[in-house]
This record gives C-alpha cells, sequence and structure tokens, in this order.
C-alpha cells in the first residue's frame, strides 16, 4: 500500500497518468454497462426459465443492439471496453500506481487486456452488422477450445485442473474482495458504507457464476463428455434448471448489477488510475 501510494505521488499529474487515469474511467463505464446487461439476462433467466439471449458478451451485445439507439450505444460500450484493454496493456508494462504491481499482478492484467480486447471486437462487430453478427458465442468458443484440449495427453485431467483453477480465482476474489474489502485501497473514499458494499456484494455474488462455470468445466473433464464444458451462459442454464436454481440465479444476476453499479462508483472515484 505504501508502494502504490509513492508510484501514485511521483506520477500525478504527468501526461501518461492523465491518460491512463481516462482510459481507466472511461473503461469501467463499458465494463458496468457489460455486467449490467448480463446481470438483467441471468434475472430474465431466473424469472422466465429462458433469456431472449444468452448471458455472455455476444449476448449482451444483441440485447443492447435491439434497444433504442443501439447501434450507437454498441459503438460507445466498443470504445469504452478498447480504452480498458489500453489501460490494462499499460499498467501490465508500467504496473499501475494505485494497486501492487508485482509480476503476477501485472501478468494477470496483461490477461485482461486480451479479454477486454475479444469483448471490445465484439460489440464493434455488433454495431456494424446492427446486431445480426456479434461474434461466435461463449459457449462455443469454450467447448471448441475443451475438446481440443480433450485430445491432449491427459487432455481430461488438464481440463478438470482448468476447471478446478477457475474455481479457485473466484474463491480468492470472494476472500480478496468480499471478505477483506481490498477493492476499496483503489477508492479516494475507502470507508464509505455504500460504496463498500456494493464493492463487497458484488464481488461476491458476482465470483459465485465463476463457481459454477468451473463446477462445469471440471464435470466435463471428469465425465469425459466434452459438451458439458460450457461457458457462463451453459453454466446460468444448467442451473436454472435445478430444483433450487432460480434462487442462485437471482443471487448470480443481483452479483452482475451490484458490481456494475460498483464499476460506476469506481469510475468516479477510483485514486489516480
Amino acid at each position: 500500500m505504501v508502494a502504490a501510494q509513492r508510484r501514485a505521488s511521483g506520477v500525478a499529474g504527468s501526461p501518461g497518468a492523465d491518460w491512463s487515469d481516462r482510459l481507466a474511467r472511461f473503461g469501467l463505464v463499458g465494463k458496468s454497462i457489460l455486467h449490467a446487461v448480463l446481470g438483467l439476462l441471468a434475472l430474465e433467466l431466473a424469472l422466465n426459465g429462458a433469456s431472449s439471449e444468452e448471458a455472455s458478451a455476444a449476448g449482451a451485445a444483441a440485447w443492447i443492439s435491439d434497444r433504442p439507439f443501439g447501434t450507437p450505444a454498441l459503438w460507445v460500450v466498443a470504445a469504452s471496453l478498447l480504452a480498458l484493454a489500453v489501460w490494462r496493456a499499460g499498467t501490465a508494462v508500467n504496473g499501475d500506481p494505485v494497486e501492487e504491481d508485482d509480476g503476477v499482478h501485472r501478468a494477470a492484467w496483461g490477461v485482461q487486456a486480451v479479454v477486454y480486447l475479444g469483448f471490445a471486437l465484439t460489440f464493434a462487430a455488433a454495431a456494424r452488422s446492427g446486431g445480426s453478427d456479434s461474434g461466435s458465442s461463449g459457449e462455443s468458443r469454450t467447448q471448441s477450445s475443451t475438446s481440443t484440449v480433450f485430445d491432449w495427453p491427459m487432455g481430461r485431467w488438464l481440463v478438470v485442473a482448468a476447471g478446478l483453477a477457475v474455481i479457485g480465482f473466484a474463491i480468492y476474489l470472494i476472500v480478496r474482495h468480499a471478505v477483506n474489502g481490498s477493492f476499496a485501497e483503489r477508492l479516494r473514499c475507502p470507508e464509505d458504507p455504500v460504496v463498500v458494499t456494493l464493492g463487497r456484494v458484488g464481488y461476491g455474488l458476482r465470483s459465485v457464476a465463476y463457481v459454477l462455470v468451473g463446477g462445469l468445466i471440471a464435470s466435463a473433464g471428469l465425465s469425459g463428455e466434452e459438451e458439458r464444458a460450457e461457458g457462463l451462459s451453459g453454466a446460468l442454464q444448467r442451473t436454472a434448471e435445478a430444483g433450487w436454481g432460480r434462487a442462485v440465479l437471482v443471487a448470480v444476476a443481483g452479483g452482475f448489477l451490484t458490481y456494475g453499479a460498483y464499476c460506476v462508483a469506481e469510475a468516479r472515484l477510483r485514486r489516480a488510475a
């Protein structure tokens, strides 16, 4: 924390810091919109047993496209997510003045940059085509990747390990942010009860979705049924079909919506980005 404060004081006011800060805040708005739409789709699935679009970046883009002024909105979200990708690529190289910047964090930010770039391209593709083409679904990409790994030596067990890694990451997020509230260190008002509650609830319940996805991937490896390895949308659909699933989906939907609200708060209240 002290090291982060020193870095912040050393770069604050520099042109590079100003641009990084603007990219981060603009990018967090797009991240907020993405999670809010995912929350609405998950809630629709919980209440109706089906949703108009799959709960993925492609599904969120298609959902926005169907709204009034959908195409302009898609371009805005695409630009925002691209800004987020550029910012995270920059922090992977130069570090972050707010957060720790050891090798593990920098590697994670590099991965995030690639993920956000993929989201940005998905929204841009939907905007270009008027929503008719937003790229391949998260389910098909997950199943295709899993099918490839199944063909490797020890492939089934690598799939199991990947599923367990996703679950482990979810537990890490729950402990670090929902329990310990580490995200508050990024804010100018780390003791604001409303923002802290949004962050704890958002991080905690959103992580339940990762547990569901990781569980499906691991079970696909254990059973040898590669078609069971589905992404977020498939995990939520399978959960909806379980007797206890609707309540879990409502919680996950609430987590996405709450996390989206937290991202808006962080865009406004984050210390130097």
